[in-house]
Parts: C-alpha cells; structure tokens; sequence
C-alpha cells in the first residue's frame, strides 16, 4: 500500500467485472436486494454489506467508550470507470486498482473489479506478496478483510492518530494498526458463529498477499 499527505491507501488490481452501478454514500440502515432476500446478489451489494458489518461493530465499540459513532462515506466504482478523489492520480482520480481510505474526504474507495479479481482468484499471484509466494487472495472473507482493513483507517483517523503520530511513525505502523482493527472485527465475528470455515485462513493469506515485503522501501507495509 502507498501513503502520501492525504493517505490514500491504494491496492494495485487487474480486471474483472462484477457489479454495475456504484455506490457514494454515508452509511445508513441495512437494506433488502432486489430479490427481496437479506443476502447480496452484486460485488456492490456485498461491499456495503460488509462495510455497514463493519461499521456496526465500530459504532459499538465507540457508544462504549463515550465517542460519537464513526461517520465514513463510501465510494463503489464500477468497473472500468473513474471516482474523483483528492487522494486520486494526477487527474484526481481513483479507477479499478483503488482500494483505499481518504481521510481528505473521508471515504472508502474500492473498485469493484479489484474486489471481484480477490473474490475469484484472478489477482492470486499479482499482488505484492503473493507474486513472492506469500499468502493468497480468494473469496468473500478475503474481500471482507480489505473492507475491514481500509475502515481501521479511517478509524485511525477518528482518533487523530494521523494527526498525532504521522510524522514520526512509518506507514507500516499504521497498517499494521488497521489490520489489527480488521481482526476485532473478525474476533466479533468469529465470537458471534457468523464465520464460515476457512474465512479466518482467506484474511490472513490476504494480509500476506497485500504486503510488500520490501522492508528497505519508507512505505514498506
């Protein structure tokens, strides 16, 4: 993951296509799909699903210790197209590699072909990590964790953590702190039997794929 003054956390991705429409917006009441079912049916569907999951938990945990519950906005992009971003390229876009938190504009950005390429498989071998023979990336949980991770930073800036500690920790500090938060999540999770078997296994091969092992290199996560 790269940071820059605006931290932008972003995931390198190839293509996929799953989803059609995307997302921009606070977190809000759960809802029913098309199908009238409780389950989602779209890459779409199951990223705000996952992210209302998270937030949920988040929201709890800060009722409890007397903060005001976390607010994010979240951004879905559709394959093939663009979201602007002040965390975005030199044209202040993010596209189908993004997956990311901005705390310039306080949103989660994730693409929904790089969410679907983790979801099958196809990004397997042309991540960081696993391209060097670390970790894996397959499946819901998979996808579930990078949500999950990308929302412990926001969490971090809930907290003013980036303010306090930015310039004097490296960025693997703090992602080392976000999936730290990520598996709370899961914890709860796994404490409430909603977990199905080989989901904890499909977060930690992520978390092995997405690093980058170059501990030589400032921004090594």
């Amino acid at each position: 993951l790269m940071t820059s003054r605006k931290r932008a956390w972003l995931l390198a991705g190839v293509a996929l296509l799953l989803g059609a429409v995307g997302a921009s917006q606070l977190l809000g009441t759960a809802q029913a799909y098309d199908d009238g079912s409780s389950e989602p049916q779209t890459m779409e569907q199951f990223l705000t699903s996952a992210t209302k999951d998270v937030d949920a938990y988040w929201t709890k945990q800060f009722e409890a210790a007397g903060l005001a519950a976390p607010r994010v906005s979240y951004d879905w992009i559709p394959a093939g197209q663009t979201a602007q971003s002040v965390c975005g390229d030199e044209n202040g876009q993010l596209g189908d590699s993004a997956a990311a938190y901005c705390s310039g504009d306080d949103t989660i950005y994730v693409s929904q072909q790089f969410a679907s390429d983790i979801y099958d498989g196809a990004l397997d071998q042309a991540l960081p990590g696993s391209s060097q023979g670390f970790g894996r990336t397959y499946g819901d949980f998979a996808v579930a964790y990078i949500v999950a991770h990308e929302y412990g930073h926001q969490i971090q800036d809930e907290l003013g953590l980036f303010q306090q500690y930015g310039q004097q920790l490296p960025t693997m500090a703090f992602e080392l702190q976000a999936d730290c938060y990520a598996g709370n999540w899961a914890k709860s999770a796994y404490d409430e039997k909603r977990l199905d078997d080989g989901d904890v296994q499909e977060a930690l091969d992520a978390a092995l794929a997405v690093g980058d092992f170059d501990a030589g290199n400032p921004n090594h996560h």
